[in-house]
């Protein structure tokens, strides 16, 4: 069955950060990053990937991210940051920008199809739509679906979805594949204002292909 991946980078990036204090406690959270080529590997297998987007706010020092999920296929949606009313930078519409593209997959390709989406934001934007209301739809229409995300930050919205037909999403928590999708970038950080210094830890190589437990509900 073809799939078509969707990648929130903000929301996967803020939760590995927010899981290492349970799954790495001894990490600084400001080392941890992505290692972006096993996470790729991760959601795209089994099958053929057709549509791969990842979208996020444009960010120094991530040009090298872009530029390499450019190579690998990916359609990638950046969009400068704004300021707020406090004066703090924030997202302009990522969200949305996501949104759009995962209505127009449903629009152009006809069941069976599988939907991948890469981020636990269920919440609905300022304009009224969601992440979730797009799984609804995509299981509306006879697609299957499948939601990575952090545990803790997985919205319970996407739980409790069901189609008319019995539809649910496929829950995949990333939290197993810690090793395999993070590391530790070494170097020295500032912490509750002093210095630390990290020695690094490298990715572990990921397994070969097996098949997911899903999670039944999102808590």
């Amino acid at each position: 069955m073809s799939r078509h991946v969707f990648i929130d980078n903000s929301n996967i990036i803020w939760g590995a950060q927010r899981a290492a204090a349970t799954l790495e406690p001894d990490a600084v959270w400001l080392a941890v990053r992505i290692y972006w080529r096993n996470l790729f590997q991760l959601v795209e297998r089994p099958g053929k990937v057709i549509t791969r987007v990842l979208a996020g706010s444009v960010v120094g020092g991530n040009d090298q991210l872009w530029d390499y999920a450019h190579r690998q296929g990916y359609d990638t949606k950046l969009l400068k940051q704004v300021e707020r009313y406090d004066g703090r930078l924030g997202e302009q519409a990522v969200d949305e920008m996501l949104i759009l593209q995962i209505s127009n997959a449903l629009l152009d390709f006809d069941p069976p199809q599988t939907l991948v989406l890469v981020t636990g934001d269920g919440k609905e934007t300022e304009f009224g739509n969601s992440f979730s209301r797009q799984v609804e739809r995509a299981l509306k229409r006879g697609w299957e679906v499948e939601v990575w995300s952090w545990e803790d930050q997985l919205s319970s919205r996407f739980g409790h979805l069901r189609s008319a037909a019995g539809r649910r999403p496929k829950i995949c928590l990333l939290d197993p594949h810690w090793r395999q999708i993070t590391f530790t970038k070494a170097g020295s950080y500032k912490v509750n204002g002093s210095q630390v210094n990290v020695g690094g830890r490298v990715v572990a190589p990921l397994p070969p292909e097996e098949p997911q437990r899903p999670v039944v509900a999102a808590s």
